[in-house]
This record gives C-alpha cells, structure tokens and sequence, in this order.
C-alpha cells in the first residue's frame, strides 16, 4: 500500500489521529504484527505487564457503543465553534462515537497493577500502558493503518471492566481504534520544538 512507511520519523510526523476509518476488515495477521511492536516498549523492569484485549465481535462492540453513545453522545452535538481546527476535531469524535460499532477494531490497552511485585505501585501501571500504546499506533502507520487514542473506557468504567473481563488488579490504560483510513495521512499540527525545548533548567 502506498500509505506504508519504513521512515520512522516520516511515521511518527504523519501520525495523526484517524478518526474517519473504513469499516474493512483488518487482516489478523496485521493485528499480530502491531501488538507485536506494542511490547517491544519500555516498561519498569521489563516486567511487561501488559495485555492487549482485541475487540472485533460486533455484538460486543454493540454493547459497548451503547455506553459510549448515551453519556457521550450529546457532548458532541453542539453547533460549530467557527474555530476550524477544533470543529474538526469535534466532527471526527461525534463520527467515531455514533460510528464505534462500526471501527473494524476496538484494542483495549490493559496495565497489570503488579510492579514492582514486593509492593505494586499504580503509577507503574501507565509506564507501562502509554509506551506500548504509542509504539502500536506507530506501527499501525507504517503498515498503513489509522489509529484513534481514546478515552471512551472512563464513560462507563464498570460496564467496561465487566465486558472485556479486566479483573480487579488492571486498568484500562487506553481504547484504540483500528482500521484502513478513510484520508490520507498528513502532517500533524506541532508548535515549533523552539516554544517547547529547554536548555539546562526549566526556567
């Protein structure tokens, strides 16, 4: 596919967030393949605690879309702000959360609660979850895949929990959506690394 990168910076500067996806089916292997480079990232004492719940069953994403829909719905809703950048954005969210049951793939990003295992600190647990969720959707754009971080798990966290079978001692760290892209990829909006780089001190 022409959208496949083997750039790494050309991947991470065109990695936006896709939130217009086709409902094609992803092949599984293709879903291996980025959950795959999820664990190769960093995490506290290469412990790995880690899991990563693929959701493509329609009946389950059915049941969670309901959730979604009925405390996120009318979030969304509102008249346009007149400003472009976040109209946008608001347009793409109200598509993916009218739309959920529609994504090809739902991959639900779980931190085990077990590091370090004398004494467990929860702070561990996204450490672990945020390094291996970016590192997936890095891959899903080299392969030509769009990607949505999102946060749809925190509008219902118990009914969440309950569907994707997450015991007591994990987190839903992230729900990433998954799917061949309606658009093409671009340039995502960056301030200039002046605005945003130190030297030496903070301040």
């Amino acid at each position: 596919m022409s959208d496949q990168s083997n750039d790494i910076r050309e991947v991470m500067r065109t990695c936006i967030a896709m939130r217009h996806l086709k409902t094609d089916e992803v092949p599984e292997q293709m879903i291996i393949d980025v959950v795959r480079a999820a664990t190769y990232a960093s995490n506290p004492g290469n412990s790995q605690n880690w899991r990563f719940v693929v959701v493509r069953d329609r009946d389950r994403k059915e049941r969670l879309a309901s959730h979604v829909r009925a405390t996120m719905g009318a979030r969304f809703s509102g008249e346009p702000t007149g400003d472009e950048s976040r109209d946008k954005m608001m347009a793409g969210a109200r598509r993916l959360v009218e739309g959920f049951a529609d994504v090809p793939v739902w991959i639900f990003v779980i931190g085990l609660n077990a590091y370090p295992p004398q004494a467990p600190n929860e702070s561990f647990v996204w450490s672990t979850v945020y390094p291996a969720s970016q590192n997936l959707v890095l891959a899903a754009r080299a392969l030509g895949l769009g990607t949505t971080f999102t946060t749809f798990h925190l509008v219902a966290p118990d009914a969440f929990r309950a569907e994707l079978g997450v015991p007591n001692d994990a987190h839903i760290g992230t729900s990433i959506a998954l799917g061949f892209p309606e658009k093409k990829f671009t340039s995502v909006n960056r301030k200039a690394v002046s605005e945003v780089i130190r030297w030496e001190r903070f301040s």
